[in-house]
């Protein structure tokens, strides 16, 4: 009974789940492949952050303005603009910068095709009930992977005797239905434990309701979105909307928290609508927290606090940021974990193949099996 209904679920989910695996794969893959963040020669005092956001204006192309800015991560790296449509949360086009001279090191176009495959994964366009189904499939997916365990564990004869090794290994010899049945198993064994992750995760992130379980809350946006008479902040120059007042806010920054290091900016349309993550040296870069400069006060306030934190919502971030593979570039853990979450959804896609060619080949096989003993069977003595 249990086999079967390891054996219909997916069969049923075979192609969402497949697309789930390879889009998975594709988006830890397709950053890889992009330039990536040139290194400079040039040494020197950092240019104004303002400044190194003007010099890339004239390289972003029309009709985009400034929406985030990643600072230089060490010594040799670039600075970071990303450019995108206005009232846009994801960026379309990074230019590099210099942050010694403020010249141009380099452009990227982010592939609109990387946006479609994260809809896809995130909830198969099924707006807007896509996230609760990925995230059923996500249970259902757990459920197949704890399942294919149970069904695996070999019996305490073969744990005595060291057999249980060949159930996790392919024969040289296995061809048609027992080289899937052989590919199938030893991939479960290998990938269960990283696939029943993922599928957890996912579920977590996809389910409205989790993120009220959990205790999570989205940050409210801040007010400064709106035009008001505070909008120009202490030190700014004028500037133009979208950099205005980041410089003032980085100097308040290295003077209140002297030990925090700036990770990624988000530009808003008025300067205390900016909003600053940045690596504190209790909690780490990946468990950044969030600035804002207040307009009223002149002074930084905490949007998100690390050391604030419930259980739930540092549960939820850390399942965020594992799902995703986001951990920060400068953990070693970092290049191990994504190969882990690439090989896994390869295999997820492989899953659904081989056990839809299972399921093809086991009636052909069957009846082999089925006209054996008949075969092989004496002649009856009336036939003697």
């Amino acid at each position: 009974m249990l086999r079967k209904i390891h054996r219909w679920i997916g069969l049923i989910l075979a192609l969402p789940l497949a697309l789930q695996g390879i889009t998975g794969t594709l988006l830890i893959l397709i950053p890889l492949l992009t330039s990536g963040r040139p290194q400079t020669h040039a040494t020197g005092i950092p240019r104004p952050m303002e400044a190194q956001i003007a010099a890339a204006r004239p390289a972003a192309p029309a009709g985009t303005i400034p929406l985030r800015v990643s600072p230089p991560r060490w010594a040799g790296d670039s600075t970071c603009v990303s450019f995108g449509p206005p009232g846009e949360r994801h960026p379309a086009f990074q230019v590099m910068v210099d942050p010694a001279t403020a010249t141009i090191t380099g452009t990227h176009t982010i592939p609109a095709s990387f946006f479609f495959l994260h809809r896809l994964h995130a909830d198969l366009f099924l707006v807007p009930y896509g996230e609760t189904a990925t995230g059923i499939m996500g249970l259902l997916l757990l459920g197949m992977a704890i399942t294919g365990i149970i069904l695996w564990w070999p019996r305490p004869d073969l744990w005595l005797s060291g057999k249980w090794r060949r159930t996790i290994t392919i024969s040289r010899r296995a061809r048609g239905y027992r080289f899937w049945r052989e590919t199938h198993q030893s991939f479960g064994f290998w990938t269960a434990l990283m696939l029943a992750f993922l599928a957890s995760s996912g579920t977590i992130l996809a389910l409205p309701f989790a993120r009220t379980v959990l205790g999570v809350h989205r940050p409210a946006p801040a007010a400064a979105h709106h035009a008001h008479g505070g909008g120009q902040m202490p030190g700014s120059g004028g500037g133009v909307p979208g950099e205005a007042g980041l410089d003032h806010m980085l100097d308040r920054l290295r003077a209140t928290l002297p030990d925090a290091v700036p990770m990624d900016v988000t530009l808003g349309r008025t300067p205390d609508a900016q909003q600053v993550q940045v690596a504190l040296p209790a909690y780490g870069p990946n468990r950044p927290a969030t600035l804002r400069l207040d307009a009223a006060s002149d002074s930084l306030v905490m949007v998100r606090d690390p050391g604030a934190q419930k259980t739930g919502e540092v549960f939820f971030q850390w399942m965020h940021t594992l799902h995703e593979a986001k951990l920060a570039p400068s953990s070693w853990f970092a290049p191990l974990w994504r190969a882990a979450i690439f090989v896994t959804g390869l295999a997820l896609a492989f899953f659904c193949i081989s056990g839809a060619a299972m399921w093809v080949l086991r009636r052909p096989a069957r009846q082999v099996r089925d006209r054996q003993p008949i075969a092989a069977a004496p002649p009856s003595e009336e036939y003697q």
